[in-house]
């Protein structure tokens, strides 16, 4: 072989190779066209956590959005996380969410997917919905953050089981012994309730739901407690025989609910109590006017002031039909004046417990027009201190009568009388209680002690003992007459029936 032949074997040689190589550098470009591996997106929450408030209208749109549009069809699962408080029943979503989770299928191009989430508004309370991506298929992934979301759901305001009243007390007054008094109503609110609300009246209370049945007990289903309210009528049976204060209450009990309470009171009087007659004066001294220290000198001694101005003794005496002390005897004046005048007293046996009443027939011709008045009658204790003084003045005319527990300031009656007119007046001080009342009377008394008295005060120092009553004479204008004092422990003795 010569050398031209040979150099051209050479040439043909690398040409060949060169066209190999080239063939194959285009095959495997040919095959790459083929396998490009695709960019993947993730997909996410928009948000970790919303809120719906309570009693919202609009859905709320939660939003997944993808970070880059899908180049080919995907798929994603989103469950309900175990975490969740929230009932099935208490909200609605679209597209419903089963128990094993909702798979979606996602189209080539999509940039997001969305729900709408609304509350029934059906419970109280906050609940909670947790969401989460389970897993992800085709071109996306599921993205590290906001993989799953909380929605908190604020439902109605929480509220409590309760048994309500409209009326947390009452009060009848007084009720005559040995009857009922009016009935008197309030109202039952039951909220929630599970149980029957047991109604029950403590002893002399009694408790009906028709006003016409009475009892100390009742049963409301618990149904109709919590459908409206219910109106209870209630009532006080005085029947101890005691005159006295009742007080009690009414409970509305419903399972392990906190019970309501009505407390109740109601004041029984006009027991008739036997008592003993201490002392009684009609000022029987003879026909002929004089000084009554004179005249009566057995019964009336002057403390102070002994025959200077002395209080008189007159005929005839005073008058009030029915009263047991009427018409008998004479009446005694004292008559304030210029100088130092005569008082007078009569003793009778110490009280120093219980109740101690004085009734006599007054007739005021004149009083100070002064705001605290005078006094002209009084009880005394063996230190010749004054309880239970008897008070009068003038006002535009008109007569107020008074009473003064000790030197402290005066209760007056609300109630204005007449100058010249014959009243029966009883005073009376408790010594448990410590409270001096009066009574005026302008007719005849009954046996049953008035339930109010007309007027009253506790102010000032109370007696350990009394001992006598007494008359004061006093500078001034006051005027009174006075006529059968009766001293006792009852009303029934100090009145004579």
């Amino acid at each position: 072989m010569n050398l031209i032949a040979a150099h051209s074997s050479g040439i043909k040689t690398r040409v060949i190779m060169a066209i190999m190589i080239m063939g194959m550098l285009l095959n495997s470009c040919e095959k790459d066209k083929f396998n490009v591996p695709l960019n993947v997106g993730t997909i996410r929450f928009a948000a970790n956590a919303y809120t719906i408030e309570n009693n919202t209208v609009d859905p709320l749109t939660i939003v997944l959005p993808l970070s880059l549009p899908l180049e080919e069809e995907a798929t994603v699962i989103i469950s309900i996380d175990g975490q969740s408080t929230i009932a099935a029943d208490e909200y609605t979503i679209s597209p419903a969410i089963p128990a094993e989770g909702l798979t979606l299928k996602l189209p080539k191009g999509a940039t997001e997917v969305s729900f709408q989430l609304s509350s029934l508004n059906n419970f109280e309370g906050e609940k909670t919905l947790v969401l989460k991506l389970g897993s992800a298929l085709g071109g996306i992934a599921v993205a590290n953050t906001n993989a799953s979301s909380s929605i908190n759901i604020k439902g109605n305001p929480i509220i409590i089981p309760e048994v309500k009243t409209s009326e947390s007390g009452i009060a009848f007054g007084s009720v005559v012994t040995g009857t009922i008094s009016t009935s008197k109503s309030y109202v039952l609110i039951g909220v929630k309730l599970t149980a029957d609300v047991q109604v029950s009246a403590t002893a002399n209370f009694q408790v009906s739901l028709d006003d016409n049945t009475f009892s100390n007990t009742l049963t409301i289903p618990f149904a109709v407690a919590n459908a409206a309210p219910i109106t209870i009528h209630t009532r006080f049976n005085a029947n101890t025989g005691v005159n006295q204060t009742i007080t009690g209450s009414i409970s509305h009990s419903s399972g392990t609910v906190p019970d309501a309470t009505v407390t109740l009171t109601g004041i029984e009087y006009g027991v008739a109590a036997p008592g003993i007659l201490i002392m009684k004066e009609d000022f029987s001294y003879g026909a002929t006017a004089g000084n009554l220290t004179t005249l009566g000198s057995a019964n009336w001694s002057a403390f102070s002031g002994a025959g200077v101005s002395p209080i008189k003794y007159v005929t005839p005496g005073l008058t009030l039909a029915g009263y047991v002390g009427s018409g008998v005897g004479g009446a005694a004046i004292s008559e304030n004046g210029s100088g130092s005048r005569e008082d007078a007293s009569r003793n009778f046996t110490a009280v120093n417990s219980g109740v101690i009443y004085t009734s006599h027939l007054i007739n005021i011709a004149s009083a100070p027009a002064t705001a605290g008045g005078d006094f002209y009658l009084s009880w005394r204790d063996p230190a010749a201190a004054y309880f239970n003084r008897i008070y009068v003045k003038d006002v535009s005319g008109k007569l107020n009568i008074g009473v003064g527990k000790s030197s402290a300031t005066t209760a007056f009656s609300a109630t204005a009388y007449d100058f010249g007119t014959t009243y029966l007046l009883v005073s009376k001080y408790d010594f448990n209680t410590g409270v001096s009342s009066i009574y005026v009377l302008s007719g005849a008394p009954g046996l049953i002690e008035p339930p109010t008295a007309d007027a009253t005060t506790s102010t000032g120092s109370g007696p350990s003992s009394l001992v006598n009553i007494m008359f004061r004479q006093n500078t001034g204008v006051l005027k009174a007459t006075t006529d059968g004092i009766r001293v006792a422990t009852s009303w029934k003795e100090a009145v004579g029936l």
